[in-house]
């Protein structure tokens, strides 16, 4: 009876022995089959386009890489030939947003983004390419699909004159669609260049790879209270006819020997003035009291309603603006710091273009793009982007109330540079302090006022007034933009 009782305990451990190491197994064989699952089916159109995927170098030789239009139906990118080097042409502020495509550096912007279709990979399964190359065999080689954006010529030309080489970024767009009609990033290169002069261009302290216009964070300084004006607004917090008083500056530390203050520029007291007049003139103290007002939570949440903090989704990478605001009750000198642009707030040329437009567009952001279409090698359209809502930071009541203010703004106050004869421009000047150097130049608007066809967002490292600076190159940009808009 012993041995059976033993032989029973022997066989039942055994049968779990054998259970365990069956459960195991078939744990193991359905993250693997999911993993070749999520492989095979998630990933593998951006993996069958992949610039390292063998497969895809393979075909590149065999390849015409289709080619990038501006609006107008200008090229920018062709190829002379399967295989052989990209030809890049037109002007060379788009170097950054079109990018390049190279045997030995890779791709970068557009020619990465959209590898697979400038390669006609896109959505073809392996079978389908192979059926296409069949075919085409002793009919010349198979060519990928054209891009057309939304860049136009004569607004881009605009924009890099008037940048005239200097160093920052400078975006337009149009804010009832989000379609790109400029984008300039300085310094920048030459794509058709790219092998020769890498080691140059990689070790140069000024990073003329690097976009500015998408990637570069800065300081908005003034540039932001135009939002931080709609929040307060939107909020609840200040009224329009509510006013303020600037003695030139004010104290933000709450803390004994906390003497740390906020003052306007050249330390000018404004004496009593409302919403709009702080923005025509640019009044710091106002702001800053404006912000203790709004409060550090709702401040934050207002511009995050703008989609600052959080990447923009664009055709080509974009960087995630910063905020820190501290609750007003605990720290209120960061929360003076953030209203008036400075301390913890940054944010891309690209985000504050999309931000003032929403101000212009009635409250409501659209989603920024600039590839319009891609077409087949025959010119039929494949895709086209639609325009989309990204978010509605504010009510059109009060959006529309900022941009009378902006409209003040350029007709009475720090902006007037950015104005045009006959049209009701509206337009915010900043001067950002930064810690390494003369301050950056902001300047941000719309026109028309009361229809915009484009916004703009202009910055110009250290730079210094961007009343002085940043404003002229923006109206260039204005005028290029309206007459374009009215051919």
């Amino acid at each position: 009876n012993r041995k059976s009782a033993a032989r029973r305990r022997l066989g039942s451990r055994l049968k779990d022995s054998i259970r365990r190491v069956t459960a195991a197994f078939l744990v193991a064989f359905i993250a693997v089959a999911a993993r070749l699952a999520y492989v095979g089916v998630v990933r593998a159109p951006s993996l069958s386009a992949h610039p390292r995927n063998p497969r895809v170098t393979a075909a590149r030789r065999e390849i015409v890489r289709g080619s990038i239009f501006l609006s107008g139906g200008e090229p920018v990118a062709r190829d002379v030939a399967p295989g052989g080097p990209r030809l890049y042409v037109g002007p060379l502020s788009l170097a950054h947003l079109v990018g390049y495509e190279d045997a030995r550096y890779g791709v970068a912007g557009l020619e990465a983004s959209y590898n697979s279709e400038l390669l006609g990979l896109d959505g073809r399964s392996w079978l389908e390419s192979f059926v296409r190359s069949v075919f085409s065999a002793g009919h010349g080689h198979a060519r990928g699909n054209d891009i057309v954006l939304t860049i136009d010529l004569e607004v881009q030309q605009a924009a890099e004159r008037a940048m005239a080489g200097r160093r920052g970024a400078a975006v337009a767009l149009d804010p009832r669609t989000g379609a790109v009609l400029a984008m300039v990033s300085n310094p920048g290169f030459s794509p058709s260049q790219i092998s020769s002069a890498w080691e140059r261009l990689v070790e140069d302290e000024a990073s003329p790879l690097f976009n500015r216009a998408t990637l570069g964070l800065y300081p908005p300084g003034s540039a932001v209270k135009p939002m931080i004006a709609a929040i307060a607004l939107s909020s609840g917090a200040v009224s329009v006819d509510e006013t303020f008083r600037c003695e030139g500056a004010i104290r933000v530390g709450t803390r004994a020997g906390d003497d740390r203050e906020i003052s306007c520029p050249g330390g000018k007291a404004h004496g009593n003035v409302n919403l709009s007049s702080a923005l025509a003139y640019s009044c710091n103290v106002a702001f800053a009291q404006i912000g203790w007002r709004v409060g550090g939570e709702k401040l934050y949440n207002g511009l995050r309603s703008f989609h600052f903090g959080a990447a923009l989704p664009f055709d080509v990478p974009t960087a995630a603006g910063v905020i820190t605001v501290a609750d007003a009750g605990l720290d209120r000198a960061t929360v003076a710091q953030i209203s008036i642009g400075q301390g913890t707030l940054l944010a891309s040329p690209l985000e504050m273009a999309c931000a003032v437009g929403a101000i212009g567009n009635g409250g409501v952001m659209r989603r920024p793009y600039v590839v319009r279409e891609v077409r087949d090698p025959d010119g039929a359209v494949l895709r086209r982007t639609p325009s989309v809502i990204l978010c509605v930071p504010v009510p059109a009541e009060d959006a529309g109330l900022v941009k009378d203010m902006m409209v003040g703004a350029v007709a009475r106050g720090t902006a007037r540079a950015a104005g045009l004869p006959g049209v009701r421009v509206a337009g915010k000047t900043g001067t950002a302090q930064n810690p390494h150097g003369a301050p950056h130049a902001w300047f941000v608007g719309f026109a028309p006022a009361d229809d915009p066809r484009c916004a703009v967002a202009v910055v110009l490292e250290n730079g210094g007034s961007g009343g002085a600076v940043a404003a002229p190159v923006a109206r260039e940009i204005l005028r290029a933009a309206l007459r374009a808009a009215s051919r």
